[in-house]
């Protein structure tokens, strides 16, 4: 893994202009390779409503609208 992702977290969701459910994200932490190969998670905050899931994007990922 040479690029990092980040950790995001579902904050709530809401209705768009179509009517359609969509959801907020925030970005939470970021993900590194360590020495080793391995992956480790580098965890800043979580939200209040937090549900337990996190999830993985690329920076570039419009589909998280954090």
């Amino acid at each position: 893994m040479e690029e990092q992702l980040n950790v995001v977290a579902k904050i709530g969701t809401y209705k768009d202009e179509d009517g359609e459910k969509k959801s907020y994200w925030a970005k939470v932490g970021i993900t590194t390779e360590t020495r080793q190969g391995g992956i480790a998670l580098k965890i800043d905050t979580l939200p209040v409503n937090f549900d337990g899931w996190l999830y993985l994007a690329t920076p570039s990922d419009n589909k998280f609208n954090y």
